[in-house]
């Protein structure tokens, strides 16, 4: 689990590779906003290590169920970026089960929970082409890297 400072200084970080990787379009960060907010909320829930608040609740209710699917960005590469949803659920999925494993099931486990964070370069290449997908996925292994038990 993270202190509150590191949770900051992460989301700091992110919000920086965020605003670089939507180069602008406003949309595509946006989605990416509601993508991080969604899941550190559901991450929290599930871990029961953070306290979630009904406001942090209903704030994701209302990206699912409202903001998400009118979102210009996600409507546009719908099928893109769906088919990048699914990906991330499945491994974070098989993440929470191997990490419960032996040594090299819990290796596993340390990579794939950071799956979710692929859909960063995956909106670079939408917003900026294949030179910025290379970028922004390099940038984002290097500030996201985690020691194995963190």
């Amino acid at each position: 689990m993270s202190t509150q400072k590191e949770r900051e200084t992460m989301r700091h970080i992110a919000n920086l590779i965020i605003d670089e990787a939507s180069k602008g379009d406003v949309f595509a960060k946006g989605y990416l906003l509601m993508i991080s907010r969604i899941t550190r909320v559901i991450d929290d829930i599930h871990d029961q290590d953070v306290e979630v608040s009904r406001e942090d609740l209903l704030t994701v209710l209302q990206y699912l169920f409202i903001e998400l699917p009118v979102n210009p960005f996600f409507n546009e590469y719908r099928d893109t970026l769906l088919s990048q949803h699914v990906s991330m659920y499945n491994a974070w999925v098989a993440s929470n089960l191997w990490e419960k494993g032996d040594e090299t099931d819990k290796v596993y486990a340390h990579v794939w929970r950071d799956t979710v964070n692929e859909v960063v370069p995956i909106v670079a290449l939408l917003t900026g082409g294949y030179e910025h997908m290379v970028a922004m996925s390099l940038r984002m292994r290097q500030s996201f890297k985690k020691q194995l038990g963190e």
